[in-house]
């Protein structure tokens, strides 16, 4: 049975791909066209610029007097070469494509952050930049020219063929292998290496020199990129000192002090459930800084009571994201608004009514509240069903915190760490550090978002301090944290007089860490394949314009599922699908009648949209082996990371079910109250819990 369940998963995927019809090269082309931003132009002898660049310093672009620049944007048209019609062509979408990659670049480049484009819906009269793609048999062209006396045209070029099935090629693989051999570094090596294979084969190479040329790009390409990404690197060096502030905390009584103060409130296994649920739901403010925190904190505190890794995991991985995704004051909530707000003209509103709107979508984010709940409910009745009740019962009965066979992302000899002989516990030694921690993010935030240039009534706004989280978020304030923690977590050693041993307590948490690092490394990689190979586009065009207005939420909740899964990534989700859902969503719902006028009928059907985009990214990406919140999960709570999804999965598919037979169907087809679909989909989860679920016997 063990075997025949997960290949009967592989097989449905394997047929769901095979199933999948395909989008139309017009459409996806369209989705495509920013990336030709990025081609180089020569514009003197022997120096080139990327065309975004050019189009930034081009007359149709000014200088802003608060720094950064202004674009006035006239015309896009996306169009098939001569001889090829058949597709839609879909300049709206193309359009849309082209304000995103010249947002996106600009971002990253030098000097022109804040970019503000008029015209990104509505073009402007005259004067401004204009945009012509053109799709032929095997190739991509854009023309760039300013609507001014004697400007001429930049064309830039690029081989190009549509995305199609194989570009699902790299998380199939890895998810089937992972599945079926349980063994997540070869399952995703061999993800990448398929999909380095066919970003080959598409360039135009033979067999013979993709498979050999595939396989030294997934080194020389993709680790590389990877490896000296800033980001990255900020990331790893975060989860390395917040492992090894853990490691001098136990070793120095911190940890133990902290578990005994806790116990007094946790005394049992459903107590210390709903303490790790609580202290997730009290680290709001960043997913990251939630999982590694909650996770490696609490740890030691379930094993003592045994709690399996895959229930501690799973409480960790399922309270982290949904509670950054709906705080109004977390690190996600001005990237969210960020993704769409640009589009909100298409309904009739300012650009300025991005938090507003973001606002209205938090009902409908039914995914997000009913996990939460869904999480709290588990821990509070003491209840199990399908992998995990078997997960509690092992460790309950046999004192098995993993399962026989399994591999734990930290070794047994970095978890199983004893205070230091003659330390006398103390739970400030614990306490500080991580006090030390989250207020030294939260500054180094406040600080690189620009909180401290502001007026007291510029930051005290909802606008105002969600722009300061978003400029000031990423890894580099975790990372400065983290090492303020760890000096602190030292010194706190040096105190308990085991200044010498600090460093082994440290190295002793870390040095099992590197095949937990290789497959975070490996996840971000598997992630810039499926960008090289489109797999985001080519599920995104499915959707096109098949759809219904009162399905289309549903649809975007589970398109959005299905990316986040493939790509594995949250973020990557709402960039690509939010700013494709405002005009589509509105456009429709204003003439399917949901309200009383078209603009209010119209509004609606895009809030929806948009609150199932932003939970639809975050249920994929809980399904997800190759997701990196995922492996940090599993990394924190010293999980095996194929149990934790193993486990975790059947738990998300019902908070999906919930979603959308409580929520999205009758917020749609029968205008019921998302609030009171919420309660419908508590007690629908509830029901199910106390219906198929069963306790798991206390410890003795």
């Amino acid at each position: 049975m063990k075997r025949v369940l997960p290949a009967g998963i592989v097989l449905l995927l394997v047929i769901g791909a095979i199933l999948l019809p395909q989008a139309g090269a017009a459409r996806l082309s369209a989705l495509g066209s920013f990336e030709l931003l990025a081609e180089e132009v020569e514009v003197s002898p022997g120096v080139v610029e990327p065309l975004w660049q050019l189009v930034l310093e081009s007359e149709a672009a000014q200088a802003l007097p608060g720094g950064g620049r202004k674009l006035l944007l006239q015309g896009v048209s996306h169009g098939s070469a001569e001889g090829l019609g058949g597709d839609l062509l879909d300049h709206g979408v193309c359009r849309r494509s082209i304000v995103r990659g010249l947002r996106q670049y600009a971002a990253d480049g030098d000097g022109f952050t804040p970019l503000e484009i008029v015209g990104d819906e509505w073009p402007v009269a005259d004067g401004g930049a204009n945009f012509q793609v053109t799709v032929g048999d095997g190739s991509q062209m854009l023309s760039f020219y300013v609507d001014k006396p004697g400007s001429e045209p930049v064309i830039v070029a690029r081989d190009w063929h549509p995305p199609g099935k194989t570009s699902l090629l790299p998380p199939l693989v890895a998810v089937a292998f992972a599945i079926l051999f349980r063994k997540p570094l070869l399952a995703l090596f061999l993800g990448i290496f398929s999909g380095a294979l066919f970003v080959r084969l598409d360039e135009g190479s033979t067999i013979v020199g993709s498979v050999a040329g595939g396989f030294v790009n997934v080194f020389d390409t993709y680790f590389w990129s990877e490896f000296i990404a800033e980001e990255r690197a900020f990331i790893i060096g975060f989860v390395v000192f917040m492992l090894a502030m853990v490691g001098v905390m136990t070793r120095a009584g911190g940890i133990h002090g902290l578990m005994e103060a806790v116990a007094r409130l946790a005394s049992t296994v459903r107590r210390t459930q709903v303490a790790t649920w609580l202290m997730g739901l009290v680290v709001f403010f960043d997913d990251y800084a939630n999982t590694i925190l909650v996770g490696s904190t609490m740890r030691p505190l379930t094993d003592r009571f045994k709690i399996s890794r895959e229930k501690l995991s799973y409480i960790v991985d399922s309270t982290a994201a949904p509670v950054a995704g709906l705080s109004i004051f977390s690190t996600w909530i001005a990237f969210e608004v960020s993704t769409f707000n640009h589009q909100l003209p298409a309904a009739g509103l300012p650009t300025s009514d991005g938090y507003a709107v973001f606002l209205r979508t938090v009902p409908y984010s039914f995914y997000c509240f009913l996990t939460l709940y869904m999480v709290g409910l588990i821990a509070l009745t003491g209840r199990d069903l399908g992998p995990m009740l078997s997960a509690e019962k092992r460790a309950r009965t046999t004192g098995l915190l993993i399962a026989e066979g399994a591999t734990p992302m930290v070794s047994e000899k970095a978890t199983d760490m004893t205070c230091a002989e003659g330390v006398t516990p103390r739970a400030w030694r614990a306490i500080l550090p991580l006090a030390t921690f989250l207020v030294v993010t939260l500054l180094e935030i406040l600080r690189n978002g620009g909180a401290f240039a502001l007026t007291m009534p510029e930051l005290f706004t909802i606008e105002g301090f969600t722009g300061v989280l978003y400029n000031g978020s990423g890894s580099r304030p975790l990372f400065v944290g983290s090492l303020a923690g760890l000096i602190v977590a030292a010194l706190g050693g040096i105190q308990a007089g085991i200044g010498r041993e600090v460093p082994l307590a440290a190295w002793k948490t870390l040095r099992s860490m590197s095949v937990a690092f290789a497959i975070l490394y490996m996840a971000w990689m598997i992630g810039a394949v499926c960008s090289d190979l489109g797999t985001a586009s080519f599920l995104t065009a499915l959707v096109g314009d098949k759809l219904s207005a009162p399905l289309l939420p549903t649809l975007l909740f589970l398109v959005a599922g299905g990316v986040a899964f493939a790509t594995g990534s949250s973020w990557s989700t709402m960039s690509i699908l939010l700013p494709l859902v405002v005009g589509l969503a509105f456009s429709m719902g204003a003439t399917a009648e949901l309200a009383e006028t078209a603009q209010a009928s119209g509004e609606l059907l895009m809030v929806m949209s948009i609150g199932a985009v932003l939970s639809g990214a975050i249920f994929g990406d809980h399904c997800s082996p190759i997701s990196d919140t995922t492996v940090m999960s599993s990394i924190s709570s010293a999980a095996d990371h194929i149990d934790h999804v193993r486990t975790q999965a059947p738990y998300a598919l019902l908070a999906m079910g919930g979603s959308i037979v409580c929520g999205y169907f009758p917020a749609t087809y029968f205008g019921l109250s998302p609030w009171l679909g919420l309660v419908a989909g508590a007690l629908l989860l509830t029901l199910v819990v106390f219906v198929f679920g069963k306790k798991t016997d206390p410890a003795t």
